[in-house]
């Protein structure tokens, strides 16, 4: 039995209905709100965390093809794989509330109150059921569809037929008949009255009174189911639950549930669901894990098992001695049988004699008679009366482990020896020994490595990769390669070819202890620890030994309490920690009882279909449902996506892992959680996987799209505008700095060329007075030319025309010699002007 209360999930313990919508979610509803489970987690829907919720406690619930109907006093929600709706239904539920619900063929609601009226929802509008017109005022109880034209209504006056399609109603028994509840199936139907007890419905509507309620006055009829055998199951108002067949009662009693009465039954073929009054959720499942069945057994802390020759099993406890089983058949040994102590520590047998060890040394036992025959003590040569371990190898050497140095044996002829050890192991406490395939017997300790021993003789000491306080060889087990497997407080330790590789929590181990390695008979091993036993197959384990990795994870799967085992700690440090009886079984010590596991039973089993369903993208407060997709919103880093598995029969059975796209690195594992975070997945498109492994074989590959949407500032038109602007930027920079360049080199160059014609300018002026000074000379050239060289010119020019035509002019007054002398002196005057003009003009050049 597993119970879901308030303790690991629901947030009150009185169910009040109970149902699975078509996804195979198992829905319950309380007072403090509705909640979803799928076998592992619950999720709970209340007003605080769904506003779309106007009322926390729902009655009861009506299944459809579309989800779960459920209604509360004032409004009625859809169920199916989270809330799809919820209508309030205020309008018509003054001064009353609602009873029932179910639905017509033509997608009507009907709600029916405790007033009696019917009421019509469709298109978001209220009506009434016109042709509902009882006689009498009544209350209505119950809904149930014979067929998709009509439907039965329970109430307080009677049993009532609704035709749909008729539009018509009629009583089909007397009005002083009180239908309660109408339930079955249409070959099977029944109806309650909580005055006289469960009538079946024949032809016509007659009835047939099959249990009555005198007889049997603890029924409670709101519990009142039928499975797919026709058997009727209810809840006792007093304990447990009833199954009526044929008239023929049978009573199922759970001591979890002695004192809460069982308000609701699903039953299906392997499962019991029972909702409780004041228990919550109870799952009754056929347990993996079998148990003794012996009183003085009964929550025992179980010390060491083991399988003797005649196939009887030797049980020791923590306190209460020492038993041998066979068959149905148990015989105890306590002190007063002369057992040296009720602990035992260890049990071996050799040559038809049982020897049990304790913290005060060996009581021997007489295999055949069952009786106490002799102790073995430190006075017999023991170095310690603290037994660890006892074990008979194939030579017939009984061999035994004590603490304090303590390895001795007895040879084959009764001889008692002590192993010769170097002193420095003189204090060594040996717990766990083992023949290997080569006849070399290795031990193992505490704190003290591994011991490996040759026809009696010390061959050597290995420490083992382990701190102080990690190691600590509860077990060693040898496979079919010859590789070694240890048992430590630190994990698993594998040995082969002269390497260590260490299993461990982060690999798949569910505890830091493991106690026991047992090989299955099929395909793998199975390991105790405290959580229970974990299978791990021998596909996982070639994996393990061929990867190189420190990061690798190994698929499993736990048998605990939730399984069947009496407890999921088991036991360690004692030897035998598990055995493999004849008939292939595994038994296993816990802290509460013995568990037997059937490894071949396990394997052949058929394996249901995996029911996987993405459920919801959770970004900050706003919850979606998963469809075909998902799309992450533009800015959004960080999100949620949930899943599920559903299954309530053994969810241990599955390991999950998950990978972000095939080139993202190696398969991360999925521990219990149904949930997976993201947070910095950059913009793109990416394809989230998740696989299922059952019994370590890859079963279910699930994949799904997710798309994370850029913003403006991540799209590549963004980046392609930043290079834009880095080469405009670069392109301005080298332009300023050209520019600047430039500027610089023309303000040196305008410097200078200031410079230069600062000194241009002085010579400018210097030459501007040079050429006034020149302008002035040629001034006085011109004028000297213009006025001082014509006179004489001219008066030369006139004399020589008048010497030309000197005999034309007779009134002349001078002769010609005169004239000629006149012109040689007008030439002269003019000859020094020349001359002076020159000197002139080469003052003008300098």
């Amino acid at each position: 039995m597993e119970i879901w209360d308030n303790s690991n999930g629901l947030p009150q313990n009185t169910v009040y209905a109970l149902e699975k919508d078509n996804h195979g979610y198992l829905w319950t509803a309380t007072e403090e709100g509705l909640v979803r489970l799928d076998g592992t987690n619950t999720k709970v829907f209340d007003q605080e965390t769904n506003p779309l919720m106007t009322e926390q406690t729902y009655y009861t619930f009506f299944k459809t093809q579309e989800g779960i109907w459920a209604s509360a006093n004032r409004s009625i929600a859809l169920l199916e794989k989270n809330i799809i709706k919820v209508i309030d239904c205020h309008e018509i539920t003054d001064k009353t509330w609602i009873r029932a619900i179910s639905k017509t063929q033509k997608g009507e609601l009907l709600i029916g109150t405790h007033t009696g009226k019917i009421h019509t929802w469709k298109n978001g509008t209220f009506g009434t059921l016109d042709f509902w017109k009882p006689d009498f005022p009544l209350e209505i109880f119950s809904f149930y569809s014979v067929s998709p034209s009509k439907l039965l209504v329970g109430t307080t006056r009677g049993l009532y037929e609704l035709d749909l399609i008729a539009e018509k109603s009629q009583l089909v028994s007397s009005d002083s008949f009180v239908a309660q509840k109408v339930f079955g199936t249409t070959h099977f139907l029944l109806v309650s009255n909580p005055n006289e007890g469960i009538y079946r419905l024949k032809e016509n509507y007659e009835t047939e009174l099959i249990v009555s309620y005198r007889e049997y006055p603890d029924i409670n009829a709101t519990s009142l189911t039928v499975d797919s055998k026709n058997r009727i199951w209810a809840g006792s108002l007093e304990k447990g639950i009833l199954s009526i067949e044929n008239g023929k009662i049978s009573r199922f009693i759970y001591p979890e549930l002695k004192n809460y009465s069982v308000r609701k039954i699903i039953k299906e073929d392997d499962i019991i669901y029972l909702g409780t009054l004041g228990k919550g959720l109870a799952v009754v499942k056929d347990a993996k894990v079998k148990q003794l069945t012996f009183d003085v057994l009964h929550e025992k802390n179980i010390k060491p098992i083991f399988l003797a020759q005649d196939s009887s099993i030797w049980i020791g406890t923590m306190a209460d001695g020492l038993h041998r089983t066979k068959g149905q058949n148990i015989h105890s040994l306590t002190t007063r049988e002369g057992l040296i102590q009720n602990r035992v520590t260890t049990i071996g047998a050799s040559k038809g004699k049982i020897y049990a060890g304790s913290s005060t040394g060996i009581s021997v036992i007489d295999q055949k008679s069952g009786k106490v025959i002799d102790t073995i003590t430190s006075k017999d040569g023991l170095k310690s009366h603290y037994v660890q371990a006892i074990y008979e190898d194939s030579k017939g050497w009984l061999w035994i482990l004590t603490r304090s140095g303590g390895m001795h044996y007895y040879d084959a002829e009764g001889i008692f020896h002590s192993v010769d050890l170097p002193s420095e192991f003189d204090r060594t406490s040996f717990i766990s020994i083992l023949e290997l395939k080569n006849k070399q017997i290795i031990i193992g300790t505490l704190n003290g490595g591994i011991f490996r021993i040759e026809n009696g003789q010390f061959l050597s000491n290995q420490k083992l990769p382990l701190t102080p306080g990690e190691d600590v060889v509860y077990d060693i087990h040898e496979d079919k390669s010859g590789d070694l497997w240890f048992a430590t407080h630190g994990g698993i330790l594998f040995f082969s070819e002269g390497k260590f590789k260490a299993i461990k929590k982060p690999n798949g181990l569910k505890s830091q202890s493991v106690y026991s390695i047992t090989e299955d008979p099929v395909d793998g091993i199975w390991v105790s620890n405290n959580f229970g036993v974990q299978y791990f197959s021998d596909t996982e384990l070639a994996k393990f030994k061929e990867n190189p990795d420190q990061d690798f994870f190994l698929a499993s799967t736990l048998y605990n309490h939730e399984m069947g085992m009496p407890n999921s700690e088991t036991n360690g440090l004692i030897f035998p920690a598990a055995i493999f009886d004849y008939s292939r079984k595994i038994w296993v010590p816990t802290v509460e009882g013995v568990g037997i596991i059937d490894p071949i039973s396990l394997s052949e089993i058929a394996k249901n279909p995996i029911n996987f369903i993405w459920d919801e993208l959770i970004i900050g407060d706003q919850i979606t449902a998963i469809e075909n997709q998902i799309i992450i919103p533009a800015g959004v880093r960080m999100f949620q996506i949930s899943f599920s598995v559903i299954d309530f029969e053994n969810p241990s059975q599955y390991s999950l892992f998950y990978r972000i796209g095939k080139k993202t690195g190696p398969w991360i594992p999925i521990e219990n959680q149904r949930q997976l975070n993201f947070n910095g997945l950059k913009p793109g498109k990416y394809e989230l996987e998740i696989i299922i492994l059952r019994y370590g074989q890859l079963e279910m590959n699930q994949t799904i799209p997710i798309e994370v949407v850029a913003t403006f500032f991540e799209t590549p038109y963004f980046w392609v505008l930043i290079g834009l602007a880095i080469i405009l930027l670069v392109y301005f920079i080298f332009q300023h700095y050209f520019n600047s360049k430039m500027k610089t080199e023309l303000e040196a160059k305008v410097a200078k060329r200031t410079l230069e014609l600062s000194h241009s300018n002085k010579k400018l002026k210097i030459a501007v007075n040079e050429i006034e000074d020149q302008n002035f000379i040629l001034k006085e050239i011109t004028w000297n030319q213009s006025h001082l060289v014509r006179a004489p010119l001219t008066k030369a020019l006139g004399i020589n025309q008048l010497l030309i035509n000197y005999p034309k002019y007779t009134n002349v007054g001078k002769s010609k010699e005169q004239l000629e002398l006149e012109l040689l002196e007008a030439l002269r005057q003019l000859d020094k002007i020349v001359k002076e003009t020159h000197s002139m003009s080469e003052n003008l050049q300098k």
